[in-house]
């Protein structure tokens, strides 16, 4: 070992070892902290005697002989005689007992003859080999007898060719008290104190054992874990290099664990069992509960925390590194391990510690104790941890306390906020507390708003008729609740959740026209969608019921989206900034969402977070964007874990690849099965165009036709055949258009834009929706037109030109001249196009698109860009809609 930084104390020791040469003894206490280099030292100084001339005889005291009488000046004994000393000062009875005829005891005081002999035979001895250097190691171990052995000898080699040196370690000062009073006094007996390495030490060391040293930063970091203690910092260098790995950062594995314990296992008992109470307490640790768990006193504690960050072992109340915490852990023994967190849980609970600290112990502690206090704890740390975006320590809370619940309606509540935690990471495995939830519900035992839990994941499974059952029996029971009870599920989330249950289920919900009064319970019994279905869910979602006049906006909810706040609001107010064309908002409020880390550790949240970014650089023709962001949705949360939802992430990855001209990539999504309930709800819609789309892309016309006839069968169905919802008509005219059959495709492109041009939406929704995001909306009857021909010309089986050419389409409406309308443009570039084309002014259309003047000026560059054009003058006139659109509010 490289001693640079003990080198002043190495040359006094080789001054004082000339004293001895010279016939005049010294005495050397060389003190430091465990695992500080004390035995390196003695060992590079016996080297330097013994070529000097020296006769080194070397002793080593061991804890576990610290209670053997005599056991360490026995082996000073039987090492001097091994080197040739004659003489053997011990006589029968001096070790084991009294012998008969001498005054040697067993135990008390040592007998003065018997140390007058040993003294006598060591200093002879030195005359016939001078120098003698005697070397004890760990001298904090040897038993009271030996200690007084070497007290006496200590005193009375002044004159005599010997020099001892003795080996201690800093916090063993009260076994060492005596020798040290009677000895240090005398002016031969000198003491070295041994510190931590310094970063430069650490250096040193790092470059004698590696042959480089790493950069200044790292060997900053090998210091700060090591502590600068020697035999740390080289178990640290084992673990290193035992890899057959580059000189780096510090990378502590086995050997630094092990290096550890035995740093602890060579210090006093009460500061092994301080760093044990230490690594059960972990971040929770302070004196105070380090003192009461392991039953000390302060000064006690004090000291041995002292003496532990001397060592380097700690910084403060908290080791250096995870590991050591980890190693001192694995040493204690299973059940006073057990026992030990269990108390400490107690301590910290009694002290108001947080729920997290508090459940940490009672998991590490495995203990069975049913106690409300125990099982509240747990679930207030599970919903904290589901707050911070660590699900799966919620669900270890929860499920440890779903099973020392001490009565039923305990046990129901833990359950369903266990199968909700477990949804937020696998919906597939939440499934599995199902049937008993809606048990528990069905009994009475399940109330308040984990009620909804069960009904939630029906929905999402797609057992639409039992979770209608089910939300009717909670409908009822709250029905007949007193108006100021609040113990059930909350008027407001079972609107909700019957909301959500109307659009996944649109044959279940009821006729809106059999619906009066407030207009949110209207919209809540159609299977309506849109921006308008949007606006209700985020009403309902943020305001507790919709029944004021005024409704949170989108940028509102999102710039108040914390950590536990309510994922849903947040998701919705993103597809309402989606379906109002507001996409650059849409995908930089996802980024800036995707990195909290309350989102980001918790796959089903970052799952819809990445469908929202997916489909809204989809609708603003970024296709490869979306397309990443669709894999990363499916990788996160595999499909059979999507429920009857699969169709809209499945659906963006086909869309997606099928723009882009992958379809090999494409494939891979076609084979993943799809549940049939599926095809009972609006996700089914989506996911059937991007079918369509992409079999038109590779020459199956009559295939895409079936897949966009069945989407509009759907539509038409559940009474939701709105073009702004999924235009299939405009799909399924590219279909008949690529088959020859071009009347066909004329009338329904005629359908469409009547559709179009005669939708209105009531004006009590309009202003609702203005108001959410501050601008006023347009008149429903001039909404810009938009001609979408997906696959035309843009791949395979393309009727209408070469892959990749740039074609347009025509259409003939009213007995207008035909006008051509570019496909190269998204469907949010052409409503731009549209009204740039007949004069709108940028503010204008940003007013009558619910768009910000920056989206419109992105969209305007993308669109001079794709048509060749240098600006708005040079627009096609083929580009305006049908009769001019005014740009004033309302049509005006």
């Amino acid at each position: 070992m490289n001693l640079a930084e003990r080198n002043a104390d190495l040359q006094l020791l080789n001054r004082l070892y000339l004293r001895c040469a010279a016939d005049r003894g010294s005495v050397v206490f060389v003190n430091g902290p465990v695992g500080s280099g004390k035995t390196a030292m003695l060992s590079a100084f016996a080297e330097r005697a013994v070529e000097n001339g020296a006769l080194f005889v070397s002793i080593t005291a061991s804890a576990s002989e610290q209670h053997h009488r005599f056991g360490l000046a026995d082996q000073l004994v039987t090492a001097l005689r091994a080197a040739g000393m004659k003489a053997d000062p011990f006589v029968a009875g001096d070790i084991g007992g009294p012998a008969p005829g001498d005054g040697a005891l067993g135990t008390g005081p040592v007998p003065l003859g018997l140390l007058q002999r040993i003294c006598r035979s060591v200093c002879e001895f030195a005359e016939q080999h001078s120098p003698l250097v005697l070397g004890i190691d760990d001298v904090h171990f040897a038993d009271a007898a030996s200690l007084e052995v070497l007290s006496y000898l200590v005193r009375r080699i002044d004159s005599s060719a010997v020099m001892i040196v003795m080996n201690e370690c800093t916090g063993h000062d009260r076994e060492l008290v005596t020798l040290h009073a009677e000895t240090l006094h005398l002016p031969y007996c000198h003491g070295i104190r041994l510190t931590r390495l310094t970063v430069m030490g650490v250096a040193a060391q790092l470059r004698d054992r590696l042959g480089s040293a790493p950069s200044y930063h790292e060997v900053e970091l090998w210091t700060r874990v090591s502590g600068g203690n020697p035999l740390l910092l080289h178990a640290l260098i084992d673990d290193r290099t035992t890899d057959g790995t580059e000189p780096g950062e510090p990378e502590p594995g086995e050997s630094y664990r092990y290096a550890v314990v035995r740093c602890l296992h060579r210090c006093p008992p009460d500061m092994l069992v301080a760093a044990r109470a230490l690594a059960v307490l972990g971040d929770a640790a302070t004196k105070s509960l380090i003192g009461e768990l392991v039953g000390g006193d302060g000064i006690l504690v004090n000291g041995s925390l002292g003496a532990l960050h001397a060592a380097g072992l700690l910084t403060a109340t908290r080791f250096r590194h995870e590991q050591a915490q980890l190693a001192v852990l694995a040493d204690v023994p299973a059940g006073e391990l057990s026992e030990m967190h269990g108390r400490a849980a107690e301590l910290l609970h009694e002290g108001g510690a947080s729920a997290v600290a508090v459940a940490r112990q009672l998991m590490a502690a495995h203990d069975s104790v049913r106690t409300p206090w125990r099982v509240e704890i747990l679930r207030e740390a599970a919903h904290e941890a589901m707050v911070s975006g660590e699900v799966a320590a919620a669900v270890g809370y929860l499920r440890h306390a779903s099973g020392i619940c001490t009565d039923p309606a305990q046990e129901a509540q833990v359950t369903a906020e266990l199968a909700d935690a477990q949804w937020h990471i696998d919906p597939a495995k939440a499934t599995r507390h199902l049937d008993q939830l809606i048990r528990m519900v069905r009994f009475g035992l399940l109330t308040g708003p984990e009620a909804l839990v069960p009904v939630k994941h029906l929905i999402w499974w797609g057992e639409f008729t039992r979770a209608d059952d089910l939300l009717k029996r909670i409908e009822n029971q709250q029905d007949h609740e007193p108006a100021p009870v609040t113990t059930g599920p909350g008027r407001a989330g079972v609107r909700l959740v019957r909301l959500a249950l109307s659009f996944c289920a649109p044959d279940l919900a009821r006729d809106p026209r059999d619906v009066t009064g407030d207009p949110l319970d209207a919209m809540a019994a159609g299977a309506g969608a849109g921006p308008l279905t949007a606006l209700t869910f985020l009403n309902l979602s943020t305001d507790g019921g919709g029944d004021g006049e005024e409704v949170q906006g989108a940028d509102q909810v999102l710039r108040a989206t914390r950590a536990g706040s309510p994922l849903a609001a947040t998701i919705l107010a993103l597809i309402l900034l989606i379906q109002t064309d507001r996409l650059d908002d849409a995908v930089s409020w996802s980024d800036r969402l995707l990195e909290q880390r309350w989102i980001e550790r918790v796959p089903m949240r970052r799952a819809m977070l990445e469908t929202v970014r997916s489909a809204a650089a989809l609708r603003r023709g970024e296709a490869l964007e979306a397309g990443a962001s669709a894999r990363t949705v499916l990788q996160l949360v595999a499909p059979a874990s999507w429920g009857v939802a699969v169709g809209l992430p499945l659906a963006l990855a086909i869309r997606s690849g099928t723009e882009l001209g992958a379809f090999d990539s494409v494939l891979s999504v076609l084979n993943v099965p799809v549940p049939a309930g599926m095809f009972d709800t609006p996700f089914a819609l989506p996911y059937l165009q991007a079918l369509g789309r992409y079999h038109l892309a590779v020459g199956r016309p009559h295939t895409a036709l079936t897949h966009f006839r069945s989407c509009g069968d759907l539509m038409r169905k559940w009474r939701i055949d709105a073009p702004h919802l999924v235009d299939w008509r405009d799909d399924a005219a590219a279909a008949l258009v690529a088959m020859g059959r071009v009347q066909e495709a004329r009338s329904l492109m005629e359908e469409q834009l009547l559709r179009r041009n005669g939708s209105r939406v009531p004006d009590h929704f309009r202003d609702r929706a203005a108001r959410s995001h501050g601008t006023r909306p347009p008149a429903a009857h001039t909404r810009p037109h938009r001609w979408e021909a997906p696959g035309l010309g843009s791949g395979p089986g393309s009727s209408l030109g070469g892959a990749g050419a740039q074609t347009t389409a025509t259409v003939d409406h009213g007995g207008e001249e035909s006008f051509p309308v570019l496909v190269e443009l998204t469907e949010a570039e052409r409503r731009v196009a549209a009204l740039a084309a007949s004069g709108c002014t940028n503010r204008e259309i940003a007013g009558r698109l619910f768009i910000t003047m920056s989206t419109v000026e992105q969209h305007l560059t993308k669109i001079y860009r794709k048509l060749r054009v240098r600006g708005r003058n040079d627009l096609p006139s083929a580009l305006q809609v049908h009769g001019r659109p005014s740009c004033l509010p309302n049509g005006r």
